[in-house]
């Protein structure tokens, strides 16, 4: 797989297929298997490329915490794009992805033919009251005696991953590999990043490209952020995937990559 050293991180990137370029950028803890159902299905139209951000996956991680931002993730984006000579693609992301998409977006429009953005938001999302203290000891854990101890607890006491595991069984082992895959720093440091990311809501209004935008309708956190979304992007569709959770695209990929597939085919490149 291929390694680009990107503002002195070495960031891995997968690219298959050939045509229109789609890129999708996974979310925290994620990696670009998050994307291998939309691989599959769209690499015999579409040059697809994916990566792993840093601090994740195969790509090395920086142990500051200064080395980690939404703003930093964005320009990681915009620079591999430069390397590989992209001018013009459609942009996807979920979760933190989405995060990095917006903010990729309000910076360099002018390299997007569209956008899709996978239950995530332009800064205002819910959370459990006792998230703060739940992600404390979560670092904690991390830092002290790996991400293994980190992901049991998690899986324990954090309602979201009680309430999905109960419902999607095979969804604790493949969410335990993306955790493992994730560094300690990754893990830590990028958590804090997305908390003082600056939200975008109030420069939506300058998306002009064509944007879809999926919500899985059991991921309640993200249902408002979603709707905030579509009302503030013009030219901009709202996806309900009615069963799925706040992953969508491996939780009900036939229906997901159906409607991209169309999506891709609407927009001018």
């Amino acid at each position: 797989m291929p390694i680009a050293n990107i503002n002195g991180v070495d960031l891995n990137y997968e690219v298959s297929g050939q045509g229109p370029t789609v890129v999708f950028l996974h979310g925290y803890t994620g990696s670009t298997q998050d994307w291998v159902k939309q691989i599959r299905v769209l690499s015999s139209q579409y040059q697809v490329i994916v990566l792993d951000h840093r601090g994740h996956g195969k790509s090395s991680a920086p142990s500051r915490e200064e080395d980690y931002s939404v703003e930093i993730l964005a320009t990681d984006t915009f620079t591999l794009f430069n390397m590989l000579g992209i001018t013009k693609c459609c942009l996807g992301g979920h979760s933190l992805g989405g995060f990095t998409t917006l903010q990729f977006t309000v910076e360099h429009q002018d390299m997007l033919a569209g956008l899709v953005l996978v239950d995530t938001s332009s800064g205002q999302f819910g959370r459990d009251a006792n998230y703060a203290q739940l992600r404390q000891k979560l670092d904690e854990l991390a830092r002290t005696q790996g991400m293994e101890a980190a992901f049991e607890y998690d899986a324990s006491n954090n309602p979201m991953r009680v309430e999905k595991f109960e419902k999607y069984p095979e969804q604790r082992e493949i969410t335990r590999r993306k955790m493992l895959q994730t560094s300690v720093d990754g893990y830590i440091y990028m958590s804090r990043a997305i908390s003082k990311w600056e939200p975008l809501t109030e420069r939506l209004s300058e998306i002009k490209v064509p944007t879809l935008i999926f919500w899985g309708d059991e991921d309640l956190p993200f249902e408002e952020p979603s709707r905030i979304m579509n009302e503030g992007i013009a030219d901009s569709e709202l996806v309900t995937i009615g069963g799925a959770g706040h992953n969508p695209h491996e939780e009900a990929p036939d229906i997901f990559n159906e409607t991209l597939l169309k999506f891709l085919g609407r927009i001018k490149w």
